[in-house]
């Protein structure tokens, strides 16, 4: 009985990492990337097929904000279906000419995007994902320079906490455990790490070390100076600048 309980674990937890719309024929994106809108009044589908069951209806692409991209599927059409994950309506498909997909090699902005597709990019996508939280807090604050009020949401679950501001993914921390960054994990080596994310943007001290791009920022904490050799990751935190 032990044995058949350990087997449908596993099974539970495969069933959980899969996409919800999965497509044998689909590619998935190892790294997924970054896409937005390029137009409007655009249906969100269940699969990569006009006559799939549409999810959702985006009306302006300037208000869906970014995408994570997971995956697309190459249908014979003028342009591929792409597997894409989206605050407002979670995942679905969208076709190619109606979504921009960036490409990059900047490093910092590949592990950005992973965490957006591991953590969830909104509450209900990350309850989806890790169960409720242990913990859930709600409040609103005012931003009078930018004359408007933020919907601050805080998940505490165990192993990560995660923030988001009017639904949208703002803020991953990983105190401890045994979770990580896509491939940069807690415990892990110092300079395994850092061979990774290559020269940080900034030091705080020789044990934390900031990575910047645009309005992205992911943190690792050490716990000795690398520099000295040895040491281990003992913290992860990401954050991305809503408004500046």
């Amino acid at each position: 009985m032990k044995g058949i309980r350990i087997l449908a674990g596993i099974v539970f937890i495969l069933a959980a990492a899969a996409p919800i719309f999965a497509d044998p024929t689909a590619e998935s994106f190892e790294w997924p990337k970054a896409g937005v809108l390029t137009g409007s009044r655009v249906n969100l589908r269940s699969g990569p097929s006009v006559s799939s069951k549409p999810v959702g209806r985006f009306s302006h692409d300037y208000e869906t904000g970014e995408f994570v991209v997971t995956g697309k599927s190459e249908t014979g059409e003028e342009y591929p279906w792409y597997r894409i994950i989206s605050v407002e309506f979670g995942e679905g498909w969208i076709y190619g000419k109606y979504i921009f997909v960036e490409e990059t090699d900047n490093t910092v902005r590949r592990y950005v995007m992973k965490i957006r597709e591991d953590f969830g990019i909104s509450p209900a996508l990350a309850v989806k994902m890790y169960g409720e939280p242990m913990k859930r807090e709600e409040r609103k604050v005012k931003l009078p320079d930018f004359n408007t009020t933020v919907h601050i949401v805080d998940l505490f679950f165990h192993g990560h906490n995660a923030t988001y501001w009017n639904g949208a993914l703002q803020a991953v921390d990983i105190p401890a455990g045994f979770m990580g960054f896509g491939d940069i994990i807690m415990g892990m080596d110092a300079r395994e790490a850092l061979s990774r994310l290559g020269a940080p943007s900034e030091k705080e001290s020789p044990e934390r070390y900031f990575y910047i791009h645009e309005r992205d920022e992911i943190d690792i904490m050490f716990d000795r100076d690398p520099e000295d050799g040895g040491g281990r990751v003992t913290g992860l935190h990401y954050r991305r600048v809503v408004y500046d």
